[in-house]
C-alpha cells in the first residue's frame, strides 16, 4: 500500500472504534469435545440403565445411546426431524405455527437436575398425550464449559428420545436459539 492510501484509510478509520475481542467466539478444542461428550453419554448410559423401567411411558422414553452427537455452540440453530417426518410439520416446528401445550423452563439448573426434569418432563408429555412442547434451556453464558452445557444436553436427550419425531430452535420472538419446540409422537 502507497503512503498516500495509508493516510486516506487512516484519515477514513479515525472515528471508528475497534471491536471488543471479548465477543469472539471461543475456539472449539475437538479432543475436549469429544471427551466430554463420552463422559456425558456414561452418565447418561449409567442413570438409564439404573432408572426403573416398568411404566409403559418411560419404554417409551428410552435413550437410544449409538449415536454420536456433535456439540452445538450458543447461536447454532437446533434441527432435528426423523425420516418420514412430513414437511409441513417441520416448517410448523421451526416457524413455531402451532399451540404450545405444555412448556419446561431449565434456567439455574445443573446438567444433571436439568436431566432429570427432562425426563419426567418428556415422560409426563407422552403421558398426557401432548404434541406440540417446548422447552427452554438458555444460550449457555453462564457455563462452565465452551459450549453451552444445558443446551447440548437438551439436543443429546431429544435425538436419543423414542417418542421425539422432530425438535428445532424456536423463533427469536420466542427465545431462538435459547429454546427449543418439540414435537411428540402421537400415542
Amino acid at each position: 500500500m502507497q503512503e498516500e492510501d495509508k493516510s486516506i484509510f487512516l484519515q477514513a478509520m479515525q472515528d471508528v472504534t475497534p471491536l471488543n475481542s471479548s465477543n469472539k467466539p471461543p475456539v472449539h478444542n475437538t479432543v475436549k469435545q469429544k471427551q466430554s461428550q463420552t463422559e456425558l453419554l456414561r452418565q447418561l448410559k449409567k442413570r438409564n440403565s439404573t432408572q426403573h423401567k416398568t411404566n409403559a411411558s418411560y419404554k417409551e422414553l428410552q435413550l437410544d445411546m449409538g449415536k454420536p452427537i456433535a456439540k452445538v455452540t450458543a447461536f447454532q440453530a437446533l434441527l432435528y426431524y426423523k425420516k418420514g417426518m412430513r414437511l409441513q410439520e417441520v416448517t410448523k416446528l421451526k416457524k413455531g405455527d402451532f399451540h404450545i401445550q405444555h412448556s419446561l423452563d431449565l434456567h439455574g439448573l445443573t446438567v444433571e437436575q436439568a436431566e432429570k426434569k427432562m425426563i419426567d418432563f418428556l415422560s409426563h408429555a407422552y403421558y398426557e398425550k401432548l404434541r406440540y412442547i417446548r422447552i427452554i434451556h438458555g444460550k449457555g453464558y453462564n457455563s462452565k464449559e465452551e459450549y453451552p452445557a444445558l443446551k447440548n444436553l437438551v439436543n443429546l436427550i431429544l435425538r436419543q428420545t423414542k417418542s421425539v419425531i422432530g425438535f428445532a430452535s424456536t423463533p427469536e420472538k420466542d427465545g431462538g436459539t435459547g429454546a427449543v419446540n418439540v414435537f411428540l409422537k402421537a400415542q
